[in-house]
Parts: C-alpha cells; structure tokens; sequence
C-alpha cells in the first residue's frame, strides 16, 4: 500500500506509534512526527494540537479490534473455552502483524498517569478484562475448567502472561511469533484446567 492510500491522521499515529515502539513515550513529539512522516509540524497541528491527542488516537488503536473480536465470539456456538481460544487467537493475529503497537501495551502504566488518556486505558482495560471472567466465569459454571482458581484469578493469568510475551518480545530473540506463542500457552495451560 502506497502513502497516497493512507489518510494523514493514520500516518501520523502509525509513525507515532512507531517511535513510542522505538524510543518510549518521552521520544514522542512534533519534531520526531515531523521526521518519521515527511510532514511539517505546522501541518501535523492541523490534525493534532498536542501529543496527548496523538496519545489518545494511539490508545483506540491498540483497543480497535475488542468490540468486533467480541461480537463475533458472542455470535459463535461454541464452548467457552473454545471462544477463550478464539479471542487469544485474533488478538494475537493483531499485534502480531503490527509489531509496535504490542509495544503499547508496555506502556498502559505510563498512558495511566496522563490526564488526556487515563480514563480510555483504564475503561478499555477493564471492559476487556471483564470480558475474560464472564468467559472464564462460564466456563468453570459449564464444568469445561476446574474451579480451584477464580474466574479473575484466570483472568488475570491470561492477561498476565500476554504481557510477558510482548515483553519478552522486547528484549529477547523468538523464533516463534506472538500469536503462535500464545496459542502455545493457552492449548498447554487451558488443558491442564480442563475437567476430566
């Protein structure tokens, strides 16, 4: 795909979200936009009057794809194991053909402590969260997975470990990508809860 094809505010926060991947939040500014885009930082105040603006086009974009990967799970008939798996899945496949915006997520504490995008991350964070207990919840009711931990208990596992692996991502080589990774993790770990 060609430049001409792109819009400007997606050029913009692609190249933002690349150098926060790059050089960390603080690396985010007009002149390092202006840089990576080929846009004047005359022109770049035109769509965005400050990076906290930037900042929070930048959360929506790691968020993008929750209320339709939910959507479709709701819409399956299928274990809720099997929609556990489904989420882990195309979410994986997101990030994985995006490798800087899983830097974002390393980011969520920093995105915490400013006004512009605090409240986003944490509704955002919260209501993806939630959505991994209801289907944990279900399951454990369901009698697919013991109950000898919580629904959030598991929740926060899951979550945990995802972050691990962008993390890891990050310092270390991988042969394997983000979503075979995952999906690794998740058949192995979500088949030693199963019920027998």
């Amino acid at each position: 795909m060609t430049e001409e094809f792109i819009s400007v505010q997606d050029r913009i926060i692609s190249a933002s979200i690349d150098i926060v991947s790059d050089a960390g939040l603080a690396s985010l500014n007009y002149r390092n936009i202006s840089l990576k885009t080929n846009i004047s930082e005359d022109m770049l105040y035109k769509y965005y009057s400050s990076t906290d603006e930037i900042l929070v086009d930048i959360v929506n974009s790691y968020f993008k794809f929750d209320k339709s990967i939910i959507k479709t799970i709701d819409s399956k008939e299928s274990t809720y194991v099997e929609k556990i798996g489904f989420y882990i899945d195309s979410f994986s496949s997101y990030y994985n053909s995006y490798y800087s915006l899983s830097a974002i997520m390393l980011q969520m504490e920093e995105l915490l402590h400013n006004t512009y995008t605090r409240e986003i991350v944490e509704s955002y964070y919260l209501f993806r969260r939630q959505y991994f207990v209801d289907l944990f919840e279900n399951a454990i009711k369901n009698k697919e997975i013991v109950n000898c931990f919580t629904a959030e208990q598991l929740a926060d596992q899951l979550l945990g470990y995802t972050r691990s692996c962008f993390f890891n991502r990050r310092v270390m080589t991988y042969k394997k990508s983000i979503k075979e990774e995952l999906m690794s993790f998740y058949k192995t770990w979500i088949n030693t809860l199963k019920v027998i």
